[in-house]
């Protein structure tokens, strides 16, 4: 089982899981909620990804909390317009991946229609399978994702990189 906990609002979190579970076909996703509520309840997760969406303001013991737990995670992937200033402290290698609408996220939007938009991959990244994913650009229709943000289009896509097998 992969447990992918998603620190966002509860509309994101529910936006993002049910938009990934409709194309990666994959029944082994373990899908938690992680916000300020409830991150102190969280502290004996070993979560494989966690997703950094939205910034809540936290204090400094929860910041500690979400800083272990990333710690311990093989993949970071951090909304990049958001989460500016976040250390992570690890003995060991994490896959961090950012997207935004910042130039420098490894994952961005290159061009932007209404009813699709073009998703830029600026740097190599290995998914899960240790498979790496070349720099490159894909078409993605963002018409069934409306009135999603586009951040969340990239979430969503940045997880699907990590856990897609090559047969989807």
């Amino acid at each position: 089982m992969h447990f992918i906990g998603i620190f966002s609002n509860h509309s994101e979190y529910e936006m993002i899981k049910q938009n990934i579970m409709k194309i990666v076909n994959r029944k082994d996703l373990e899908w938690i909620h992680i916000n300020s509520k409830n991150i102190e309840n969280m502290k004996n997760i070993v979560f494989e990804t966690i997703v950094l969406c939205h910034e809540e303001k936290i204090n400094d013991e929860q910041k500690n909390i979400l800083n272990k737990l990333c710690s311990n995670c093989i993949f970071i992937v951090v909304n990049a317009d958001v989460f500016c200033n976040i250390k992570i402290k690890s003995n060991k290698k994490i896959n961090c991946i950012s997207y935004g609408l910042n130039q420098k996220s490894t994952i961005t939007i290159s061009s932007i229609q209404e009813d699709k938009a073009i998703l830029s991959i600026q740097r190599n990244i290995n998914n899960l399978e240790q498979k790496i994913i070349e720099m490159g650009e894909m078409e993605i229709d963002i018409k069934q994702y409306k009135p999603t943000q586009i951040e969340n289009i990239l979430a969503i896509f940045t997880i699907y990189l990590i856990y897609s097998k090559e047969d989807n």
